[in-house]
């Protein structure tokens, strides 16, 4: 039993220890090579989406989701939905708009009867395939020019349900389960991802990072295999370039990672649906509906997907790969990432339990 309780005592240290190297590796920017206009105009986004996210919360308070559709023209403040309020800041505040005014510009036109929801879909999943050739290349400006491509590829995804809705006569922003366009829109979504990590994972085959103390625990050993080295410690792997197995084990949690913030994020989505964005039968439920939609507590339990859904996953590896820190944030992802889910998880599930209980809603 000592020894035991010994063991624990020393992975809990060594946990404690490869995590806090990890947040501290991924966070300094000493060695990033970005400029000083990338970093202002990640300053000026962050500002934006704060005081957005702040203009939103106020006009959450004043409106419900059974509200109306907007005919006003669209508006981040207006026509809120729960996905679209889950949904990463980019989408909401960036390319929701871009893409509301290009469809009701080029409308009239007649020209979505032939460029259509799944032929954007499609377009996009060709992009996603050039982005992952791009971002595998030594240069790294041809790697930004790959994320730049993504980018455009993700702005597509965001166009096709503009151009749905549109077309549909259906403005709520809502996925629709049963229709074709959603399975053909969610596969090019998967394959592009794909493709994206498999254009990481062959750039850091091609050229394998120097490993650090801060990328290894004693379990990584067996993906290690240096020759001329007798002694059995981590130690020696110190300054010795990673191989394919141990590089393809972090590409591969960061993919597992995805996943669960993919599966997790629509699941919750789908609850919060049910709760808040369906008529229910009683006035008094009606009320306390918008009650519980008004409350801080189920707005910050909807907001923090934003940091956590597997979009907002993505646009951090793209960041890592423009700043050049795609290894530190594998090494930063593979602990945080399992962490940031959990608790998302675990804060949104008991706001959805005590909402059942208040509005005597059964899940679907």
């Amino acid at each position: 039993m000592k020894l035991l309780l010994r063991y624990c005592s020393q992975f809990c240290i060594l946990f404690r220890r490869k995590l806090t190297m990890s947040l501290s590796s991924c966070w300094t920017w000493k060695y990033c090579r970005t400029g000083p206009i990338f970093c202002v105009i990640g300053c000026v986004l962050m500002i934006y989406f704060f005081v957005m996210d702040i203009l939103v919360f106020n006009y959450i308070q004043t409106m419900t989701f059974l509200d109306p559709p907007n005919k006003g023209g669209y508006s981040p403040l207006r026509s809120l939905s729960v996905k679209l309020l889950m949904m990463d800041h980019m989408a909401h505040y960036i390319y929701n708009p871009i893409a509301e005014a290009v469809v009701t510009l080029f409308e009239p036109t007649g020209v979505y009867h032939i460029i259509t929801p799944n032929v954007i879909s499609i377009t996009g999943l060709v992009l996603g395939f050039v982005s992952g050739k791009f971002v595998s290349m030594e240069s790294l400006q041809c790697r930004r020019i790959g994320i730049l491509i993504f980018e455009y590829r993700m702005w597509l995804d965001v166009l096709d349900g503009v151009v749905f809705r549109h077309t549909s006569g259906n403005p709520v922003y809502k996925s629709h389960r049963t229709s074709l366009g959603f399975f053909i829109d969610v596969d090019c979504d998967i394959f592009s991802g794909v493709a994206l990590a498999f254009g990481c994972l062959f750039y850091l085959w091609k050229y394998p990072p120097i490993l650090a103390s801060r990328d290894l625990l004693p379990q990584t050993k067996p993906f290690l295999s240096v020759r001329g080295f007798e002694d059995d410690t981590p130690a020696k792997f110190i300054g010795t370039k990673a191989t394919k197995n141990y590089i393809f084990s972090k590409a591969l949690i960061y993919g597992v990672v995805i996943v669960i913030a993919s599966v997790t994020w629509d699941n919750v989505v789908q609850a919060y649906v049910d709760l808040l964005q369906t008529p229910l039968e009683t006035s008094i439920h009606t009320e306390k509906q918008t009650v519980a939609l008004h409350s801080t507590v189920t707005f910050l339990s909807m907001y923090l997907w934003r940091f956590g859904g597997s979009q907002a996953l993505l646009n951090m590896i793209q960041i890592a790969v423009f700043a050049d820190k795609l290894w530190e944030f594998l090494n930063f992802i593979q602990y945080a990432g399992f962490i940031g889910l959990a608790m998302l998880n675990c804060i949104s599930y008991i706001q959805i339990y005590h909402l059942r209980d208040v509005l005597f809603v059964s899940p679907s």
